[in-house]
Formats: C-alpha cells, sequence, structure tokens
C-alpha cells in the first residue's frame, strides 16, 4: 500500500503477487478495493496493480476542475512508467475501460495486451447512445442532489447501470461509492470521448472485450462496436450477467483475463 505523486496528484496504489504485470482500473466511484477478489484469483500466477483514480478515496485529486478521460490515462500511464511495469496486461471496467481505451491508442508501447469490460463509448452507438441514458438518469439524480443528498445520487446511479452489483453488496459495501460521491458528478460532466471506428482500426493491441447478456442495450451494442472494428479484438459475453462482470461473475471474468494473459 503506497502512494506516488503522479501528475499533481498523489495516487494510491497496491501492488500483489508475483510474476508478469497487470495494472487494473476502476470504474465510476470505485477504488482499488473493488478488485480484491479478482486479485485474490489472479495474484498466485501474476503482479496485481490496482490503484484509486485521482479524486477517488485515498488519491488526491489534484490541482484540477475538469476531470477527462485523457486526464485519467494520462495518469494511469504515468502509473506505469514510475512503477517500471510495462509493457503489462491491462484490466479495467466500465469507466476505466473507456480509460483502457484511450491508454490503447496513445500509449500503446505500455501494455501487451488487454481485457476491457464494456467501455461506455456512447458516440459509438449514435443513435440511440448517452442522450437516452442521460435522460433516464437525470430525473432521480437531479431529484437526489437539489434535495441536498448526493449519496442518493449515487444510488440512483448503480441501480439503474449497475443493478446486478448494488443487488449484491449490502451497506458497507455500497458505501465507498457513496463516499465518492463528488467524482459521480466528475464523470458524468466530462467532455464527451471523441473517438470513431477509424481510430479503433488502428489499435494493434490484443484485446479480450467483455459484456454481460443482460446489461445495457447500449454498453453491449458499444462493446460490439468495438470488437468488431479492434482488429485484434474478440468478444465475450457472460450469460445472465449485467455491467460490473467482475464483480457479478468473478471466476468467469478470472478465467478471462489468465487466458489473455496466457498463464
Amino acid at each position: 500500500m503506497s502512494v506516488k505523486p503522479i501528475n499533481g496528484a498523489d495516487l494510491y496504489f497496491e501492488s500483489t503477487g508475483e510474476g508478469d504485470p497487470a495494472l487494473f482500473i476502476h470504474g465510476m466511484c470505485g477504488n482499488a478495493s473493488v478488485w480484491d477478489e479478482q486479485v485474490k484469483r489472479l495474484s498466485g500466477s501474476m503482479r496485481c496493480v490496482t490503484y484509486d483514480r485521482r479524486g477517488h478515496t485515498r488519491s488526491s485529486l489534484g490541482d484540477v476542475r475538469q476531470r477527462t478521460v485523457e486526464l485519467h490515462a494520462d495518469d494511469a500511464a504515468a502509473l506505469v512508467r514510475e512503477l517500471d511495469l510495462a509493457p503489462c496486461l491491462l484490466v479495467a471496467s466500465s469507466g476505466g475501460a473507456r480509460i483502457g481505451v484511450d491508454l490503447l491508442r496513445r500509449y500503446p508501447i505500455l501494455f501487451n495486451a488487454a481485457v476491457l469490460s464494456e467501455p461506455p463509448i456512447f458516440g459509438l452507438d449514435p443513435e440511440h447512445g448517452g442522450p437516452g441514458i442521460m435522460a433516464d438518469l437525470q430525473p432521480p439524480i437531479g431529484a437526489a442532489m437539489r434535495s441536498g443528498n448526493p449519496r442518493a445520487a449515487v444510488d440512483a446511479f448503480f441501480e439503474y447501470m449497475c443493478p446486478g452489483l448494488w443487488a449484491q453488496l449490502d451497506a458497507s459495501g455500497k458505501e465507498p461509492y457513496r463516499a465518492n460521491h463528488v467524482e459521480l458528478m466528475g464523470d458524468l460532466e466530462m467532455p464527451p470521448y471523441a473517438i470513431t471506428a477509424d481510430d479503433l482500426r488502428v489499435m494493434q493491441t490484443p484485446a479480450t472485450i467483455v459484456t454481460g447478456s443482460i446489461s445495457h442495450p447500449v454498453l453491449r451494442r458499444v462493446a460490439k462496436v468495438i470488437t468488431g472494428a479492434m482488429p485484434h479484438a474478440r468478444l465475450a459475453e457472460l450469460a445472465g450477467i449485467g455491467h460490473v462482470t467482475y464483480a457479478e461473475a468473478p471466476d468467469a471474468f478470472a478465467a478471462l483475463v489468465r487466458e489473455r494473459a496466457g498463464v
């Protein structure tokens, strides 16, 4: 358990196990600990590095007002270099997987393979995409914020986007997400991540794109677009699973990571 100064922020990270390294990036309102069950399963055969993204739990935000996908990707790339992990496996979920796509786009030399679970890049599904999701989310999140209860906004977001995860967590399990409520709005207010299928077609990193068969239709369509465009990507759909695949099907997800890592 350590902290590194990275790009004007202090990033908390943990490194567990020995062997070829893998960097894990969490999604909305999470932290390094969301990967604990994966680390238990994988650290016997690889070095698992998890961290709190800037502004989350034990990592400082730094002197920034506008979060961006690119800022978070710059942080991750700098952490990989600081810890001498490259080239490493990249494992990421949801908003972390969106950051992962940007890492493969701008820092491909740092990664030899990737497992990305449902990156929410709504511009790749322009007909339905983000506007429809935000139209559904805005009323409950807006009501919670107006009532001065930002933790309820976190509940509203996760009940909509991640019902499988939210149903399996008790109050103590939900608390770390609720405590990161400032970053809920920070992420939702990010500029749209602009990437096209043409951009994906030049990305050469071997990747497994994971999706859940009962996740939101937009997220499943985006996963298929990414898989179809990236030349060395394959789609892995987990049956009966929602958006947070690594938590809802931990054994199956760990098997996909081992397969991609070749261990």
